[in-house]
């Protein structure tokens, strides 16, 4: 019997979500990470009922039978001559022609060439000329705004492996192509990269994208195989298309117009989402998120490998030795708490927006430790910026409060990863080539340096550059802050804050202030120190008018 998660064999037909099966357990690909992310899209869409075999040869029409559709993360690769067993090869073809769903992606048609049967019914498989050459930014072009999958979906860039000249099995429908720079600096040759086909009274859908976990969290990929997984099971598509993956024709009328409600407010062009501000969220802190700029979404929300990072937020770490940022355990909790008391939202006619907020900070069991008034001005909508000054004066309310961070190498139990806490930024996941910009032009090593101001850009989902800068005002600066950096593309895990206590803790003594002043300038396009130096030469103005 296979061995399966997050289900029984036989699916309860009560159930009125779509019944997926993921065949996984065996890929010349890192499918032990794969498989997990793979779940993760189809149990977020919420659409869909999830199971996992790892031995997918031990099962039979009878056990496919009751599944709407079936996802491949499987190959034998390099035994290209191996076949299952008889009763799963009879067992899976006559489940397609009896109208079950089939989806393939990347390497998963790359396996039973012996198989005459299995030949018909994929596409794009490795063969003796395919060959690819390093992962990087790939450019998918949708090419088919009539089928259910494809339709409304723009082009997309995904960080990924190109196979160029797979094999192409003629009877499959072409959606999507893809390209990528050659090391010249030209576009490869266009290859077929999305497909689909009839078979029997089944579906099928393949992709070639889809090489290792980066590529598979890319929103592209991710709403391509959703929208694939539910067309195969039922023949329709009414899966959501997120808004940075919109195909939308150009209009030179624009509208903006507010949303709010009690834990919401944004600024919306053309009923698409510019800027959100959340509060009284069951993620304990307010937060920006999302944060769109040319169609890019800037902001990521809560990912699995920090779920308490916030799109854009203000978080401490330690207060008095209590943790105001992780949560404790699976909860959205933390040690200590951030509770909003006043918060009011000031809209004006240009649509620029007044955010301000009486934050109190205490301990779970404890009375108030730290009060924050917290002023964040949004400046009226600009096609290629979104300028954001936070003003914040934090007092002690009777007692000396200490704000500290985990330590830094080089102290007692120092890590490499301490000195974080303050204004944060977590990344789209979609971005790719991070790059930095400082006070002395592109640099590499960024992390534990200081300065007036920092840039991190990005090639975002449509291969156009985006970033962010933080500027610090002078009244705000202190001998042991230092900017905080993360660049690890894998995952990918881009952050970077003015972390304010990154070379040292702070005590604020009874009744004292500590003011901080920010502005964050979210920009599309490239930039260049001195274009950044002439910004925050511009805000300091401002700040030295009032």
């Amino acid at each position: 019997m296979a061995f399966c998660l997050f289900g029984c064999q036989n699916p309860d037909n009560s159930d009125q979500r779509i019944r997926l099966l993921i065949l996984s357990g065996r890929n010349n690909h890192d499918w032990e990470q794969t498989t997990p992310v793979l779940t993760k899209i189809f149990d977020e869409d919420m659409r869909f009922s999830v199971d996992i075999t790892f031995s997918p040869d031990t099962l039979n029409f009878d056990y496919l039978r009751p599944y709407d559709v079936i996802v491949s993360n499987w190959n034998s690769w390099p035994e290209n001559d191996l076949r299952w067993p008889k009763a799963m090869e009879e067992g899976l073809i006559r489940y397609l022609k009896e109208g079950g769903g089939l989806v393939f992606f990347h390497a998963s048609t790359s396996v039973f060439y012996q198989w005459p049967e299995f030949q018909d019914i994929s596409t794009a498989a490795w063969v003796e000329q395919t060959h690819h050459g390093e992962n990087g930014p790939v450019r998918v072009s949708i090419e088919n705004q009539t089928h259910p999958i494809t339709k409304g979906i723009s082009d997309f860039h995904i960080f990924d492996e190109l196979w160029i000249d797979a094999g192409i099995n003629e009877s499959f429908q072409v959606l999507g192509s893809a390209t990528k720079k050659e090391p010249t600096g030209e576009d490869c040759k266009k290859q077929p990269a999305i497909f689909v086909s009839d078979y029997g009274e089944g579906r099928i859908f393949h992709t070639i994208l889809g090489h290792d976990e980066r590529s598979l969290r890319n929103s592209g990929f991710r709403t391509l195989i959703s929208r694939a997984a539910e067309w195969a099971a039922t023949g329709d598509v009414n899966t959501s298309i997120p808004q940075e993956l919109l195909f939308s024709e150009s209009n030179d009328e624009t509208s903006y117009t507010w949303i709010s409600n009690d834990t919401t407010f944004a600024l919306a062009k053309n009923k698409e989402i510019v800027w959100q501000f959340n509060f009284n969220t069951r993620y304990g802190k307010p937060f920006f998120h999302p944060i769109y700029l040319n169609r890019n979404r800037i902001t990521c929300l809560s990912p699995d490998d920090h779920p308490w990072h916030l799109g854009q937020w203000f978080s401490w770490k330690y207060i008095n030795g209590v943790n105001y940022w992780e949560y404790v355990g699976d909860s959205y909790s933390s040690e200590g708490i951030t509770d909003i008391t006043t918060i009011e939202l000031a809209k004006h006619p240009d649509f620029s927006a007044d955010i301000s907020l009486v934050i109190n900070y205490r301990p779970r069991k404890g009375g108030v430790i730290l009060k924050e008034k917290r002023t964040i001005h949004v400046s009226p909508p600009v096609d290629d910026r979104i300028c954001m000054d936070y003003a914040m004066i934090l007092k002690s309310t009777g007692e000396d409060v200490v704000l500290d961070r985990t330590p830094i190498l080089g102290e007692p139990e120092g890590k490499s990863w301490g000195g974080y806490a303050g204004l944060s930024f977590r990344f789209n996941q979609d971005f790719m080539e991070a790059s930095w910009t400082t006070m002395q032009g592109n640099s590499v090593d960024v992390n534990g340096t200081t300065g007036d101001w920092l840039y991190m850009g990005f090639k975002g989902l449509h291969g156009t550059r985006i970033g962010s800068a933080t500027f610090i005002s002078p009244s705000s600066k202190r001998e042991g802050e230092a900017w905080y950096l993360i660049d690890q593309p894998q995952q990918p895990f881009y952050y970077f804050s003015p972390a304010y206590l990154y070379l040292k803790p702070l005590t604020l003594h009874q009744e004292e202030e500590l003011h901080l002043n920010y502005r964050i300038l979210h920009i599309a396009g490239d930039v260049t120190p001195e274009m950044l130096e002439s910004e925050y030469q511009q805000y300091i103005d401002i700040k030295n008018a009032q």
